[in-house]
């Protein structure tokens, strides 16, 4: 949490950072690469041909099990919603920003409040959680651009209670 200090309030930033989840292609490939690059060294014993292909199989191997991690943030800050994409820790990209008075509702997934925007084939849906089973994360209905969006994050107590102070009418707790 960051602490804004202007003459007239204090402005509070609230964020969450969430991992994403790697996908199974994703650990697969990351494991035919180290398989790969094992038995490539094993057999460059033989052969300093080969030497040179197993070094590349060691490199794709590292790209895949280490350089595509995947986070998303969400900051909440002076009634304005953030979403960006952290890619490696090093990489970051915005994704969107919403202001609360797009915002129409904020519920946890599967509330009956959700339930029209859930099955409507019309709304574009964006999903910005870490993608595990059995982990609770809430829906946002924006109405933004004309076209109404179903967000999928996961925000933590604290980030909720920030938005009830002011915009308490629009938040469904669990």
């Amino acid at each position: 949490m960051r602490i804004f200090y202007t003459k007239e309030r204090i402005i509070l930033e609230t964020y969450v950072l969430v991992a994403r989840k790697k996908s199974i292609a994703t650990q697969l490939v990351a494991y035919f690469f180290f398989l790969l690059a094992v038995v490539l060294l094993l057999l460059s014993c033989s052969s300093t041909f080969i030497l040179p292909f197993a070094i590349l199989a060691g490199g794709l191997w590292y790209l895949f099990q280490f350089r595509f991690n995947k986070e998303f943030e969400y900051s909440y800050f002076d009634g304005e919603l953030r979403f960006a994409k952290i890619m490696n820790k090093s990489r970051r990209k915005r994704l969107a920003a919403y202001s609360m008075e797009e915002v129409l509702q904020i519920a946890p997934a599967g509330d009956r409040s959700m339930y029209k925007y859930e099955n409507d084939a019309n709304i574009k849906k964006v999903d910005y959680t870490s993608g595990q089973k059995d982990v609770p994360y809430y829906e946002m209905v924006v109405k933004h651009e004309n076209e109404l969006r179903l967000v999928k994050f996961e925000p933590d107590e604290k980030y909720l209670d920030d938005i009830c102070v002011k915009y308490a009418q629009k938040v469904t707790r669990a």
